[in-house]
């Protein structure tokens, strides 16, 4: 029987984004062919690609296919690169990154802008972004008849729903230099008020899962956790090839879960957090602390100067320095016992490494450690089949989750 009301337009949206993904990724692509990929009947597919011609998403293209018997050859699909344009854009610590993307993911322009974002734009977020906006977009010469939306990714709550960027009152109670404290600005609805397109924000972590599900590690992955590792810590969770939201569109805040009831205090207002033990500003101070005496000193405290420092400690270590290798497996013990909370609570298929203002690092020396704290932390069921692998996607995580963001809010709207 056919499920009803709003899980029967779940069903839909995900069916949609699911077809367009194959097409995405196979094309030129018969229908049957999408078929067999997908697990739906014949009929389902074209009805569902009927619709994806019609919103002009999806082309039938010219060149055959192999005749897959007797009768007529059949006839491909393939995305229709050059209808719509979406623009995606990650406002981090350290850098805001824009580019304009086509529906496959391809990305016709980036711009990307490294600044000290949580410094230099408070109180002025919504101008900020705005500007930035208005220069990617003159750069590109896109149309605006072309654009299909615009999504925005930062850290942080993010309530994606109504488009706000919040502030916590523990934060603005106790202290006065969280990151991420814009005191409940509605980012949505002043780029929508200026540009006259859909608008859609997300925490960072649900875009990059998104990103990973669509276009990277995460692809053909039906249940997997997005670990965004760096100068912050957080999560976004894929379950039955969806974006699991929780609440007020915040959930598993890996980052600020306790790990030492005697902790120092937290920008969350907690104390003991994760985040303040496996964040990447604690290691370069470690590194600082037990490395040559030319790397001695205090850390840098701007976020641009940090992320070098961790490029540098990353690639140290990768190269086989012992200092650095020591700094990179305590941060990686730290982070071990995130990757097994994750592993426990969702019992995923995998768990993806994404670094968050970590610039070019390779966080592929961390996949072995983590790998290890699951297998060694997790409940043997689940320790025995969760993967730690890294990301495809490098720093465009984000980038690509906004394309899918857009997409998957579009088929949401139209039904």
């Amino acid at each position: 029987m056919e499920p009803q009301g709003s899980n029967a337009k779940l069903v839909r949206v995900h069916n949609r984004a699911l077809v367009l993904r194959i097409i995405q990724r196979h094309s030129p692509l018969s229908r049957k062919e999408i078929a067999e990929k997908a697990g739906l009947t014949q009929a389902a597919i074209t009805k569902i690609t009927n619709d994806l011609i019609k919103r002009e998403l999806v082309v039938e293209v010219e060149e055959s296919l192999p005749n897959e018997g007797f009768g007529r050859k059949p006839i491909g699909l393939s995305i229709n690169k050059e209808k719509y344009r979406i623009i995606s854009i990650y406002v981090g610590r350290t850098l805001i990154q824009g580019a304009i993307c086509d529906l496959s993911g391809g990305i016709i322009r980036k711009v990307v802008e490294y600044r000290n974002v949580f410094t230099e734009f408070s109180p002025s977020l919504e101008s900020e972004v705005i500007d930035f906006l208005e220069r990617l977009i003159e750069s590109s010469k896109v149309e605006h008849s072309e654009l299909l939306g615009i999504a925005v990714s930062a850290p942080g709550p993010i309530n994606a729903k109504r488009g706000i960027v919040h502030g916590t009152p523990s934060i603005a109670a106790k202290v006065t230099d969280a990151p991420f404290d814009w005191r409940s600005i509605n980012l949505a609805d002043s780029i929508r008020e200026r540009f006259g397109l859909p608008v859609f924000t997300d925490n960072e972590a649900n875009v990059a899962a998104l990103g990973e599900s669509w276009f990277g590690a995460g692809i053909g992955v039906d249940n997997f956790v997005l670990y965004s590792i760096g100068i912050g810590i957080g999560s976004g969770v894929i379950i039955d090839g969806m974006l699991y939201r929780g609440e007020d569109d915040v959930v598993s805040e890996i980052g600020h879960i306790t790990i030492d009831y005697k902790g120092p205090k937290c920008i969350c207002g907690n104390v003991g957090c994760l985040e303040i033990y496996a964040g990447f500003r604690r290691l370069v101070e470690n590194y600082r602390a037990t490395g040559s005496e030319d790397d001695k000193g205090p850390p840098a405290m701007d976020y641009a100067s940090v992320v070098k420092e961790i490029e540098m400690v990353f690639e140290r270590a990768t190269k086989g320095e012992r200092a650095a290798k020591r700094a990179v497996e305590e941060i990686g013990r730290f982070l071990g016992i995130g990757a097994v909370s994750l592993a426990n609570i969702f019992s995923p298929e995998c768990i993806i490494i994404s670094g968050n203002d970590t610039g070019n690092a390779d966080l592929g020396i961390l996949v072995p450690l983590l790998q290890e704290s699951v297998r060694q932390g997790a409940f043997s069921v689940i320790a025995n089949k969760v993967k730690v692998l890294n990301s495809r996607l490098g720093q465009d995580a984000r980038i690509y989750g906004g394309v899918a963001l857009v997409l998957q809010d579009f088929f949401a709207q139209s039904g």
